[in-house]
């Protein structure tokens, strides 16, 4: 196969496709150099590749220290909140005050305490739903089972991690003075995202303050009309993986322009959603789709979260082109292929090395100076049109 785009002005870019199908983009140097300062910045780019996998590596042996939720039964469950409603004024006089969803049910604070422990501070807030609308015939004691067992959980297994750092730390010399130093602090507590007559969305936050990668975000999205936890495709739609999957490699291109930093596939970056991918509703009535630290991005990035908005399939099939997936490069249109060409072009007729970067897959081929010609070779890179090697 081959492409050839030609003008008849002189010293104008030629670009051409080769046997195994990348674009070579073709400049004379004695009117548009290469900067010279292209080697630093591809070498930079490595370098901080490099960097993003190994904390990506050494995040992953952390993350597989989460355990299996073991549910409690559902009648101790329904016992003990009874309990507390009948013998407990306080708490009773408490839970009548808080805010009413719609008029369907609302949500209470079942268990809260405060305590300290070898100089290790807990605070723990658990929630559970009450349905308050008559002969509805929903029940929530299963979730509200789930919800108790998920709290006690967290809170024992950090319990647990914080005494046994204490016991390292001592043994290795430290004092109980210098430990309590340390402030170290657990808490469980619970965050409402939305609530009205129909949806209530929630999350509950398990956090160790001397410790990130243990926090834990477990989110709970329920119809209120029928007492069911409520899924992406009872949102979206049959077709909320396709669109999901776009509207959230639309935004990552965006904010990668913006400046944030994304891994790749390779990397283990976003490579489309699954069954277990975390999201709420927020008030405005839209799915947010949320990421773990380490899981799509750096650390340093925190959660990570995309809105998906109220698209249409007429909206997936029209998304910007640079987002646009490819098997491979056969799968590339000759439109796209000359986008991109003069995306290249201008980048480097204007010197321009932040644009150059941005369109470039690293690591990336550099070959050695030559004279007469110079030719950037791009492709098709986990999914995308990229420069993959340049020959100067």
């Amino acid at each position: 196969m081959l492409y050839v785009v030609k003008r008849e002005e002189e010293n104008c870019p030629v670009f051409r496709y080769t046997a195994t199908g990348n674009c070579v983009y073709e400049r004379k140097i004695d009117r548009t150099p290469i900067p010279e300062e292209l080697n630093i910045r591809i070498q930079q780019e490595i370098l901080k590749s490099q960097k993003q996998w190994e904390e990506k590596r050494q995040a992953d042996h952390r993350r597989r220290f989460k355990r299996t939720i073991r549910g409690v039964g559902a009648a101790a469950a329904c016992i003990l909140f009874t309990t507390a409603l009948n013998t407990s004024p306080v708490f009773t006089t408490e839970a009548a005050q808080l805010p009413v969803v719609g008029e369907l049910a609302r949500i209470l604070t079942f268990r809260s305490y405060q305590t300290e422990e070898d100089d290790i501070a807990i605070s723990v807030e658990i929630p559970t739903i009450e349905m308050i609308a008559e002969d509805t015939g929903i029940t929530v004691d299963e979730i509200n089972q789930e919800i108790l067992a998920h709290c006690n959980q967290y809170a024992d297994a950090a319990m647990l991690r914080a005494k046994e750092y204490r016991t390292a730390f001592l043994d290795t010399g430290g004092t109980p003075e210098e430990w309590a130093l340390h402030n170290i602090k657990i808490t469980v507590r619970y965050e409402i995202k939305r609530q009205s007559k129909d949806f209530l969305s929630f999350v509950v936050i398990g956090a160790e303050s001397w410790v990130s990668a243990y926090n834990e975000f477990q989110y709970y999205n329920l119809d209120l009309n029928t007492g069911e936890l409520v899924t992406l495709k009872d949102i979206l739609g049959d077709n909320y993986v396709e669109l999901v999957n776009e509207s959230i490699r639309k935004q990552i291109y965006e904010r990668q322009k913006a400046g944030e930093t994304f891994f790749t596939e390779e990397e283990g970056g976003f490579a489309g959603i699954s069954d277990d991918t975390k999201f709420y509703i927020n008030e405005s009535g839209n799915a947010v789709i949320v990421f773990e630290k380490y899981e799509i991005a750096l650390g340093s990035s925190g959660e990570i979260e995309f809105e998906i908005g109220e698209e249409t399939e007429d909206d997936v099939q029209k998304t910007d082109r640079t987002t646009e997936r490819y098997e491979d490069n056969f799968a590339v249109d000759s439109e796209a292929v000359e986008e991109f060409a003069e995306k290249v072009k201008d980048a480097v007729e204007a010197k321009d090395l932040e644009a150059l970067a941005e369109l470039t897959a690293f690591p990336v081929y550099v070959g050695l100076p030559d004279v007469g010609t110079a030719n950037i070779n791009f492709g098709v890179v986990d999914g995308v049109l990229a420069v993959n090697g340049i020959n100067y």
